[in-house]
């Protein structure tokens, strides 16, 4: 290396910067180069996963907000139908209404559960949840506009009364029939409150059948009312419904007198009756009139006897029986 001139040294100064600088351009700008293409490709990678994540995002909250629509929704189908079906509670709000409408003679009311269909899975199993159904029948009665409705009206039979009961009896046997004693009273009022019930609740409240048959002069009035509740495992809804159906509105327990009869009395106990004591018994299914007063249908059934169980005979019999006769009839009886 001495040996060489300035010239050549030089020039060998030249051939190693040379060297070193595309030493340095292979091993360290190309390198470089490699890693930027890498960066880019990552960077790119990175930008379509944050793309990719900012969709999910978006996603979930759209998902999000469907959930809480489809919640909302299961909560108003929920609260559709009756949560717990009370046969009591049910049984109260029908008799209250038909009561509200004017219908006092009622004969029969049932409450049955009925099963509903259940819920299959593909997979065989059977859903714990399903659709629960409570069927009430109710059966009232008309009036004929014959026998004078009401319970224990009856004649004055104390010691200071002013007419012969007996002569009394006759008169309001002789109202029977009479306009201002012959309510045709109801077939309106039991078709109003079936109305009102089949319009409470259309989801959960149904009028499956009415029918209304003819006997003896008065109508027979049937309805079957279905009650429809959910029986539920995981209920999102809470059931808040203050609606006389699921809420009792009756008397409590304690306020309840248990001391008398309702409705058609079993034995007259009116101390001041003619009948004090008698014991109501419908002589033939033809005179019965679930409607009437006893005396009433005691006078109906004693009539009908005499008439030799003639029902033309004995509502056009001619001339009324005396009030002598009858009271002397009374007093043999």
């Amino acid at each position: 290396m001495n040996n060489l001139t300035a010239r050549e040294k030089g020039f060998m100064y030249v051939i190693t910067l040379l060297i070193i600088v595309v030493l340095g351009y292979f091993f360290g700008i190309r390198t470089l180069n490699n890693k930027y293409e890498d960066y880019k490709k990552q960077l790119a990678a990175l930008e379509q996963r944050k793309a990719h994540l900012e969709q999910i995002r978006a996603n979930n909250a759209s998902m999000e907000t469907e959930i809480k629509a489809l919640e909302e929704a299961n909560k108003e189908l929920e609260l559709s139908f009756i949560d717990v079906l009370e046969s009591e509670t049910i049984e109260h709000y029908v008799l209250k209404t038909f009561e509200d409408a004017g219908c006092p003679y009622l004969t029969n009311i049932t409450a049955i559960d009925t099963g509903m269909p259940t819920v299959t899975y593909p997979d065989g199993t059977n859903s714990p949840d399903g659709l629960v159904c409570l069927k009430i029948n109710v059966k009232y009665v008309s009036t004929d506009g014959y026998t004078v409705p009401g319970y224990n009206r009856t004649p004055d039979f104390t010691a200071g009364a002013k007419e012969n009961p007996a002569v009394v009896a006759l008169k309001m046997k002789e109202q029977m029939g009479n306009p201002d004693f012959a309510p045709r009273k109801g077939y309106d009022q039991f078709i109003e409150a079936v109305k009102t019930i089949n319009a409470a609740n259309k989801s959960c409240i149904k009028v499956n059948s009415v029918e209304v048959i003819q006997v003896n002069a008065y109508l027979e009035l049937n309805a079957e009312i279905s009650f429809y509740g959910t029986s539920l495992r995981n209920r999102l809804s809470i059931d808040n419904s203050t609606e006389p159906y699921t809420k009792w509105a009756g008397p409590e327990a304690s306020a309840i007198e248990c001391n008398g009869f309702i409705g058609f009395g079993y034995i007259c106990d009116n101390e001041n009756s003619l009948w004090y004591g008698c014991e109501n018994v419908s002589i033939d299914y033809k005179a019965h009139k679930p409607f009437a007063t006893y005396w009433a249908n005691y006078l109906f059934n004693q009539a009908y006897e005499k008439n030799e169980r003639n029902m033309k005979k004995m509502l056009n019999f001619g001339a009324a029986p005396k009030a002598q006769d009858q009271a002397q009839d009374t007093k043999k009886n």
